[in-house]
């Protein structure tokens, strides 16, 4: 299992967390039917016949808050960072090991009926998800007199990229601010992400503030190209904060050092190719200097997507179009822009 998975367990391993989820990001009337103080962590473990282990991630259990019974609903958590096609059948083996679990252990409800489990999948993928959220689609039908022996199981998907950034600056929960910084491309947007965890994850949650200071070592920085060794160990979500503050210039004008090298490698390679295929003096010479015009171009794509994301299309062909001169202006305003439109003013 990795570290970002594991990450993610540890988050939801938090009451904080999965009730914010269930409360914010779910939302369903169902949710208003269960006491978030009753909130229980429940082991994920499971045996099957074959003494194979099988482990869900997160399992909570609530109790009824509008009867005051002891009616238990059991909410499964499952992480996911790619699409899996038979996830419902994954989660219906959960689901019906755990059952076998409740019943070898006498934990029925007074009723000897089973208690109900709501699966939730967690789905941090930046693309689509494409399976079924219904297991009885996976299944091919023999005729309509067999319908009633189709299994049935539907589960919730929560996929992050789905809630749109308005909509998560509004929120003020950790699951809000771990939303918005797994799509943080800038170190703006992390700079902000670290502020609003501040805000929302006191002194007084150690466990959990730790469990964001982790993941932003040792998977959000990394995912920016920044070195292990450039990170100190132990960061606090103030020092972290402080740490990008000022090494934010510093790791700016690396990133513009190398991707100008970068570029202006590549560009000498296009440029020698062109000059052989010319065969000619001129056409070498014409061809280093548009070569190298290329790779400046390719070198203030590559640090303006490093630092705010994707560009569009206008603004790619406006870079492809410049001369050398106005590309070697435009990288030179790069380490102090806070936007794209810092570096193409004027």
């Amino acid at each position: 299992m990795g570290q970002h998975d594991l990450s993610y367990r540890l988050f939801f391993s938090h009451v904080r967390m999965v009730c914010d989820l269930l409360r914010e990001m779910i939302g369903e009337a169902w949710v208003e039917r269960i006491d978030f103080a009753s909130a229980e962590r429940v082991n994920a473990s499971f045996v099957s016949a074959r003494r194979k282990n099988r482990e869900s991630d997160v399992i909570w259990k609530f109790r009824r808050r509008d009867t005051g019974d002891p009616v238990y609903v059991y909410v499964l958590l499952e992480f996911q960072s790619r699409p899996d096609r038979y996830m419902p059948v994954r989660l219906m083996t959960y689901k019906g090991l755990f059952y076998e679990a409740l019943i070898a252990e006498g934990k029925l409800l007074p009723s000897g009926l089973l208690p109900q489990v709501i699966p939730i999948v967690i789905y941090n993928g930046i693309g689509p998800w494409g399976p079924a959220l219904e297991l009885s689609e996976l299944i091919e039908r023999l005729d309509p007199s067999a319908e009633p022996y189709v299994p049935h199981l539907r589960y919730k998907l929560v996929h992050e990229a789905a809630y749109g950034a308005e909509e998560l600056g509004e929120k003020e929960s950790p699951v809000a601010d771990l939303f918005r910084l797994e799509r943080s491309r800038s170190w703006d947007e992390i700079r902000a992400g670290v502020a609003r965890l501040q805000a929302h994850v006191g002194p007084d949650e150690p466990e959990l503030r730790r469990a964001f200071e982790v993941w932003l070592e040792q998977v959000i920085l990394p995912r920016l190209g920044v070195a292990a060794t450039e990170i100190p160990e132990s960061l606090t979500l103030e020092e972290f904060e402080s740490m990008l503050a000022e090494r934010i210039d510093a790791w700016n004008e690396q990133l513009r050092e190398e991707g100008l090298q970068k570029g202006r490698q590549e560009g000498r390679q296009e440029g020698r190719r062109e000059g052989r295929q010319e065969g000619r003096q001129e056409g070498r010479q014409e061809g280093r200097q548009e070569g190298l015009r290329q790779g400046e171009a390719a070198a203030l794509l590559r640090l303006l997507e490093k630092r705010f994301g994707p560009l569009d299309h206008g603004t790619r062909d406006r870079i492809a179009a410049a001369d050398a001169d106005l590309l070697l202006e435009w990288i030179d305003r790069f380490p102090t822009a806070e936007s794209p439109v810092d570096v193409f003013r004027g």
